[in-house]
């Protein structure tokens, strides 16, 4: 472990007496004031001051710290020496999370230990269960910031904005406050029809998160390094969002035709929402349809399933999906919950998707990386929002299901409508690759 190169070179960047010192020194000093203030430790002040530290020191400025370990490099212009070196990706992922971030862990680990003997009222069990949800959490969002950090790579590649590394802190923000409400809680969570401890529950539910969150940045550190993976640990990630959110809609006498037709359905928003996720997220490269088609031609599937963009397999995911919640159409209904009845709109739904990726894509062809992304919301606000509700004013609501149909009420009249713009946009897209991709030729 400690022979890792990229561990060694972080710890001697991060680690000198004078830090460990100035961090030490500065929360002695905390805990003393509130030890003078809280003499008798009613309260538990001094354990929820230790939390409200770890969450500052190891989540916040930890994760800002994970995501810089990446930026610093870009701004130095050492990053593409890192990409060609020996080191394989997986040490160059937690050789980054565990050495940039040894002084936020350092605060932590003794905000820990004043939680632990400090809190009153509750089993050892009890207070070594929330240290490893802390625990986990702090993992959870450093490597939630590492992978904005390499997003962030092929946005700006001199490392300028630390807009990605600082986005998680936002995210933490909400994460915190969703499992402070259920943690605050004294309710059972059912789940599947069974009942769990809120505590048990939520405590597992970050481990999992945090250890699909380091597997995403090593396969991100992957796709960084050039090193070919296929994208079957995104399907996974997409199968078990899925089974996660489908257990919180199935009671305990759930009939099987409803449990598979509620799945169906949750795993299409999961699909969908990984497919835009990823395709506005990461690098597209203009030449993946070509090498695609090429593959098939030459019958290469070990390289067709490497070079598969993740937007591609979770939009396959969602095309599964979509096929189930239309056979779910002949099977009673069991509820006027409308996430138990897509049913055929499921198809608008995911031809909703195909022309909004159609979209992106004929921005990416324009030949210019730049404001890609936020032509396509502008675009995709005007056709979702703002024209159809100008319509609406104006007394025209049947025009305006030209551009948002009633998918719910109308869902066969809007799967011809979002049709039609799939082909128009498609065929606009096409030209457009024909005018800018089309001439190239690659080996």
């Amino acid at each position: 472990m400690i022979l890792n190169p990229e561990l060694r070179r972080n710890l001697l960047l991060e680690c000198n007496t004078h830090r460990f010192i100035l961090v030490g020194g500065v929360l002695t000093g905390v805990f003393t004031l509130v030890s003078l203030f809280n003499p008798n430790g009613s309260g538990n002040l001094a354990a929820n001051v230790g939390l409200v530290i770890f969450v500052l020191t190891t989540m916040v400025w930890g994760s800002h710290r994970a995501g810089e370990s990446l930026l610093d490099e870009l701004r130095a212009r050492t990053w593409d020496a890192q990409r060609m070196s020996a080191l394989s990706p997986w040490s160059m992922t937690w050789g980054k999370l565990a050495g940039a971030t040894v002084i936020p862990w350092f605060a932590g680990s003794i905000s820990l230990c004043v939680y632990f003997f400090g809190r009153q009222g509750a089993t050892v069990f009890e207070r070594m269960e929330i240290i490893a949800t802390c625990v986990a959490a702090g993992i959870l969002v450093q490597s939630l910031s590492l992978i904005g950090a390499l997003v962030g790579t092929h946005v700006d590649k001199h490392g300028k904005s630390t807009l990605t590394s600082w986005a998680t802190v936002g995210i933490l923000a909400l994460l915190y406050a969703y499992f402070s409400i259920y943690y605050k809680s004294t309710d059972e969570i059912l789940w599947y029809g069974t009942s769990y401890n809120h505590t048990n529950f939520l405590t597992a539910s970050v481990f999992a998160l945090a250890v699909w969150n380091s597997v995403g940045a090593y396969r991100l550190m992957c796709m960084e390094l050039a090193i070919a993976t296929k994208p079957w640990a995104w399907i996974g990630f997409v199968l078990y969002l899925t089974i996660y959110f489908t257990g919180a809609y199935i009671p305990a006498d759930c009939p099987l035709p409803r449990a598979i037709g509620l799945a169906a359905a949750i795993g299409l928003v999961v699909s969908i929402g990984a497919t835009y996720l990823s395709a506005f997220a990461l690098y597209r490269d203009p030449l993946t349809f070509r090498r695609l088609k090429t593959y098939v031609r030459n019958k290469t599937h070990r390289e067709l399933f490497e070079d598969v963009p993740i937007w591609m397999a979770s939009l396959a995911v969602a095309a599964l999906c979509m096929l189930v919640c239309v056979a779910m159409h002949f099977a009673p209904e069991y509820s006027s919950l409308r996430i138990e009845n897509v049913r055929l709109g499921a198809i608008a739904i995911w031809l909703y998707a195909i022309r909004d990726l159609t979209v992106l894509f004929y921005f990416t062809y324009r030949g210019t990386s730049r404001s890609v992304e936020s032509s396509t919301v502008i675009l995709l606000a005007l056709l979702y929002w703002a024209l159809p509700s100008i319509l609406e004013s104006m007394g025209l609501q049947k025009l305006s299901w030209l551009l948002r149909p009633p998918i719910w009420d109308q869902p066969i009249p809007s799967i011809v409508i979002i049709g039609v713009q799939v082909l128009i946009f498609s065929a606009l897209c096409l030209r457009r690759y024909r005018q800018h991709i089309s001439p190239l030729r690659f080996s």
